[in-house]
């Protein structure tokens, strides 16, 4: 989810707009669906079991206004991983109106050493994205989609494409009223996650330990990898405040496997 300051990029077009909402156009009648064009639309129980299939060959897409903006926001604490140290995330903000007036968000994570594409390409692309959607009238989402997939193919552009995407669906998602996580079959609106902790010292890493466990995570990510000695007392110093949480390890590309084997024989008391 987008934060309040990447919203405010967009104060022009703010998400409350009162402006009333032109009526959806489909490409097939949908006798079972419940249409309102409101954010806040309730979801019944007709159009509960409308999937993502349904709405791909049905939705005929009409983008209002399409635009995108550097998305750049200093880190509380340094994300730091075997390979690298992160102080901020330099991203791309993308914001997708359609005609009825539902507004999608999305966002192109920019992780240069990790993705194909840094900042200044991914807005050059997400710009031609935006202005090709702009263009792009009574096209299924199937098909818009398509030509999205087209202009943004494989990894070289994967992250700039997840951002227009999810931009674009979220905001067809709105105008059908229904939640992203129904649309996509989903039986919960709840999930159980990790929580990271990057590469600390080992008093700094049972700290966040000590936190995590008050809030009830159960299982904490390990960034390691870059000292084998430390990564191994980091462990220890975690397993002395939450003794009974679980760990997923990565190290980037760290460890030489006898140094991986040596990790897992130290955590679980073998010698």
């Amino acid at each position: 989810m987008l934060s309040q300051f990447a919203l405010s990029f967009f104060s022009k077009s703010p998400l409350n707009s009162s402006k009333p909402h032109e009526p959806l156009k489909f490409q097939l009648p949908l006798s079972n669906l419940y249409v309102k064009n409101s954010m806040k639309a309730p979801v019944t129980s007709s159009s509960s079991n409308f999937g993502f299939k349904e709405l791909l060959e049905t939705f005929t897409v009409e983008v209002q206004k399409a635009e995108n903006k550097p998305l750049n926001v200093p880190l509380v604490a340094p994300f730091t991983i075997a390979t690298s140290r992160l102080d901020k995330v330099e991203n791309v903000a993308i914001r997708i109106e359609l005609k009825n007036g539902c507004v999608g968000w999305g966002e192109a994570p920019i992780l240069p050493f990790v993705t194909a594409e840094d900042q200044p390409t991914a807005m050059a692309k997400a710009k031609e994205a935006c202005d090709m959607l702009k263009n792009c009238s009574f096209l299924t989402l199937e098909a818009v989609l398509g030509e999205i997939g087209d202009l943004l193919p494989g990894h070289q552009f994967a992250s700039v494409r997840a951002g227009i995407e999810m931009a674009l669906i979220d905001a067809v998602a709105k105008s059908i009223g229904l939640p992203l996580w129904r649309l996509f079959g989903g039986a919960s609106n709840t999930i159980i996650t990790d929580i990271t902790i990057p590469i600390v010292s080992p008093a700094e890493a049972a700290a966040l330990a000590s936190k995590y466990h008050k809030q009830g995570f159960k299982t904490l990510k390990l960034k390691v990898g870059k000292n084998l000695k430390a990564d191994i007392e980091v462990l220890q110093a975690i397993r002395a405040v939450h003794p009974d949480c679980s760990f997923i390890l990565d190290a980037n590309e760290g460890y030489k496997p006898e140094e991986a084997i040596e990790v897992l024989e130290k955590l679980h008391g073998r010698e």
